[in-house]
């Protein structure tokens, strides 16, 4: 398994990379090598996309139409462009995951209240409560660990945390343009 963020890994399928990699193995350095918080990275960062794939099977989409339900429900409602926006995906693909998760029975269409020229698409409540009723342990879990931080250490993490994410952000910007 190549660990993008969290140190190398090794595997006996790949062709050899890197001087000392032992006949038969690849090896992939990587910053942060040996470094636990970069691993603890890594760590959550595979363990979201194994909740993700399973929180889609049992609604029954695909991730980009459950990403889409996440931006509906901490954003929403929102129209089709807003949607596509915060997807990083053509008004066009948004339309169609905006298809398939009505067809599921996942969202609705809305009229706007003050714009008739647009429609807002926004969750249906049995669905939400599906969503959060596989999340409740996790999210529950991570309130806990949270609230159990002192003030201060509270805003290390925040400030670590929000450098994460402007990081993540600006390669997510960088991808998207190319």
């Amino acid at each position: 398994m190549t660990s993008f963020a969290g140190g190398s890994r090794r595997a006996d399928t790949s062709p050899d990379v890197g001087p000392d990699a032992p006949s038969g193995q690849w090896r992939v350095d990587a910053p942060g090598v040996g470094n636990a918080v970069m691993e603890r990275l890594q760590q959550v960062g595979t363990l979201t996309r194994v909740i993700e794939q399973g929180l889609s099977g049992a609604l029954g989409v695909n991730s980009t139409d459950l990403s889409a339900m996440e931006h509906l429900t901490t954003d929403g409602p929102l129209t089709a462009k807003e949607l596509a926006d915060r997807l990083r995906v053509s008004t066009a693909a948004s339309t169609h995951i905006v298809d398939r998760l009505e067809k599921a029975g996942h969202i609705v269409r809305r009229p706007h209240a003050t714009d008739r020229r647009k429609v807002l698409v926004e969750p249906v409540q049995e669905s939400m409560t599906r969503i959060f009723d596989h999340l409740h342990p996790l999210l529950h879990g991570v309130e806990n660990l949270v609230g159990a931080l002192s003030p201060a250490d509270r805003d290390v993490v925040e400030a670590f945390l929000t450098g994460v994410v402007r990081i993540y952000t600006d390669t997510a910007d960088s991808l998207s343009q190319g």
